[in-house]
């Protein structure tokens, strides 16, 4: 089934994905370039950022905040029509069955971020094969249907470890979003393009949307979301939106719930830069997410780049 929407009262409701591409044309305007916005749902303790410090298997015993902050972004996403891509890990979503249900439910899409946020550069083929089938699983039960797309955690997809294209296109995945072209992480050999591409791995064409930077004379500056979201001032980063979108490309953003929860419980013990990493302009993003979806507009990857006459992701928009 095709999924979109309608609003009413500025709450989502299901219809088809034609008729969703009708309205978000009828209200953004026939020139307005719809950006992607994407959201890595995992807890405030499992980022990498923390993994010295908290333990995997002391997970269970910290504060979720999960309730607390989800309904919350939902609800702006809803008033803002704004529909995301949801990258979930599978941790997340065996605790929390009727939250990824009410994101379905309410229009987004459903991706998997991998089970218990493990970066893909620490796995064997093996146990990310492994990860990944577990992770799909939980997801596509709770759904009762089919789930296309990965983000590896922290982006920890590398040259190194190509056979990532082949393991998601062998489990039934269709597009991947885990290539940030930017500083250490930027691998031309693996993906020489800065926008969206193809894979190749056994014969098959794995879509790949890289996270957006912008050339600023010179420097390559990372706008899409997370900690240089926080960081930027956001005139700034909503005027690089504003160059992409008038060379007609469209940003691919990507924030994490705990970046809007000022009131999450604080690590005293992770180092200091992780600290400033983590916590920076915590209590300012909220207001700076609001400013960005008022000013753009954003839609899921399978709203934008879904084909269904020829049933896959394309690379050119469908909207």
């Amino acid at each position: 089934m095709h999924e979109s929407i309608n609003t009413t009262r500025g709450k989502f409701f299901l219809t088809n994905l034609s008729q969703l591409r009708n309205d978000i044309r009828q209200y953004a305007g026939p020139d307005t370039v719809i950006n992607v916005m994407s959201i890595d749902l995992e807890e405030w303790f499992q980022v990498t950022n923390f993994e010295n410090v908290i333990s995997r298997s002391g997970w269970n015993q910290c504060l979720s905040r999960t309730q607390e902050v989800m309904p919350r972004l939902l609800d702006l996403f809803s008033e803002h029509r704004v529909r995301a891509t949801f990258f979930t890990l599978g941790w997340i979503a065996e605790r929390y069955p009727e939250l990824i249900r009410r994101i379905s439910k309410e229009g987004h899409e459903i991706a998997s971020h991998g089970y218990d946020h493990r970066l893909v550069t620490t796995m064997t083929r093996d146990e990310f094969r492994q990860q990944l089938i577990q992770s799909k699983d939980i997801l596509e039960q709770i759904l009762g249907e089919a789930i296309y797309g990965y983000r590896a955690p922290t982006y920890s997809f590398r040259k190194e470890t190509h056979w990532v294209i082949e393991e998601l296109l062998d489990t039934g995945f269709l597009f991947d979003s885990s290539i940030f072209p930017h500083g250490k992480r930027d691998n031309p050999e693996l993906c020489d393009s800065k926008f969206p591409c193809y894979l190749s791995g056994k014969g098959k064409q794995l879509a790949e949307y890289p996270l957006s930077i912008f050339n600023f004379y010179g420097m390559e500056i990372p706008i899409a979301g997370g900690g240089y979201f926080r960081l930027l001032p956001y005139m700034f980063v909503k005027q690089m939106i504003e160059r992409l979108n008038q060379k007609d490309k469209l940003a691919i953003m990507y924030f994490h719930p705990w970046e809007f929860d000022p009131e999450q419980p604080k690590v005293a013990s992770a180092p200091m830069l992780s600290k400033f990493r983590h916590y920076v302009n915590l209590k300012q993003n909220e207001d700076k997410l609001k400013c960005l979806v008022r000013d753009f507009r954003f839609a899921s990857f399978k709203d934008i780049f879904w084909d269904e006459n020829k049933r896959k992701y394309n690379i050119s928009t469908q909207i």
